[in-house]
């Protein structure tokens, strides 16, 4: 617990602006993202993982006996996927310890919870790789919204994870982390055509098979295009904390905070709640990314969910553009809305999904920026 605290402090203490061009931004929902909510239907359901009371895994993954003894995947003892079971966190990314999207897996900024949903940890070595398309949208430069052109961008996110237990009982895990992102675009505004990053997400957790966990992270992060020498801004040092509850089976709070390195400084919220109600649905309320999961079956070898996210996302990279003394930064924020499919066998999982990316900007540190038209974003990935 005192590890924690101490982190907390770390997080916090590294919001204070050192630098007169910085500003920190501590989130608070503004009225567009409001706006969002209120236009939304139902939240589309989502599972990405074997839900409680389903069979453990058996021959390679399938859940082959659905008569068998119910299996709860926060249960100590057992063994999955070869390793002892530690439990689950739910800000655990086999494939990485960030989102993609997000952590590029956004650069190195939102909390872990890509394919694989609520699971054991995996011991060893596991790899991810991830695509994604989000096809060309008008932009208006800012300020005074005239038309930039338009804007498309091609993603590609690649993990390689190391799990293992520590000596006093802690989960270490190491990612390192590769994220390519292709600009097409916008032709009246000067932005080079690729950015680049190179991370390493680095994090500590407690067993989660009691009543309190603690998560801690720290990813330094180098991304820029690459064009001419670094800068101190093509560095990135991201941290979080992160503290949960589980009185049950049924329920987990989360509560927690991270602080982002972008264009500003940013503290960022990891609070939320976790229902279980039966064995079919899963449902994370959760900031910046809520999920709701359901479970629908075995196809062949696979065990199959369908699932819908909402999130909110920031990444940066330090790029150098036409008419600019010096280099320059650039910042993209966005909300995402998501709905998928995942099949999972226990050796190698599978996911596609699309939806649309909302309430799109783009702003550079020496000043300006553009806006971006909402539009449609589809990711396919494989992790194993």
């Amino acid at each position: 617990m005192k590890a924690s605290l101490l982190c907390l402090a770390i997080v916090f203490s590294a919001s204070i602006n050192l630098n007169a061009d910085e500003i920190t931004t501590i989130y608070t929902p503004a009225e567009d993202f409001e706006a969002v909510i209120r236009a939304q239907s139902p939240p589309p359901t989502y599972e990405e993982t074997a839900p409680y009371g389903t069979t453990m895994p058996q021959n390679g993954g399938q859940f082959i006996d659905p008569n068998a003894q119910p299996y709860d995947p926060n249960m100590g003892g057992g063994n999955l996927y070869g390793a002892p079971q530690q439990g689950y966190d739910p800000f655990l990314t086999p494939g990485g310890g960030m989102d993609p999207y997000a952590a590029q897996g956004m650069p190195g900024g939102s909390y872990p919870a890509g394919i694989n949903g609520p699971q054991p940890y995996r011991f060893g070595w596991s790899s991810k790789f991830e695509f994604g398309f989000l096809p060309k949208s008008r932009t208006y430069v800012q300020p005074g919204g005239a038309p930039g052109g338009n804007f498309a961008v091609f993603e590609t996110d690649v993990d390689l994870q190391y799990t293992t237990p520590t000596r006093n009982g802690w989960i270490f895990t190491a990612t390192p982390e590769f994220d390519y992102r292709g600009w097409d675009g916008p032709q009246f505004v000067s932005l080079p055509g690729a950015g680049y990053r190179f991370g390493s997400d680095l994090q500590m957790s407690t067993p989660a098979n009691g009543l309190w966990s603690v998560q801690l992270g720290f990813t330094p992060a180098l991304a820029s295009d690459f064009g001419k020498s670094l800068s101190s801004h093509a560095w990135q040092f991201d941290a979080r904390v992160v503290l949960f509850f589980r009185p049950s089976d049924t329920w987990m709070f989360a509560a927690g905070a991270a602080y982002w390195d972008r264009v500003g400084d940013y503290v960022i919220p990891y609070a939320g709640v976790v229902w279980t109600p039966n064995d079919l649905w899963e449902v994370r309320a959760m900031f910046p990314k809520s999920r709701v999961s359901r479970f629908l079956g075995n196809v062949g070898d696979k065990s199959v969910w369908l699932y819908g996210t909402f999130e909110y996302d920031i990444e940066a990279f330090e790029v150098e553009r036409a008419g600019v003394n010096g280099r320059d930064q650039v910042e993209f924020k966005d909300y995402v809305m998501m709905l998928g499919l995942r099949g999972d066998n226990g050796c190698m999982s599978m996911f596609i999904e699309a939806g649309g990316i909302l309430k799109r900007e783009a702003d550079f540190r020496r000043g300006g920026g553009f806006d971006i038209k909402d539009g449609f974003i589809a990711r396919f990935g494989v992790q194993f």
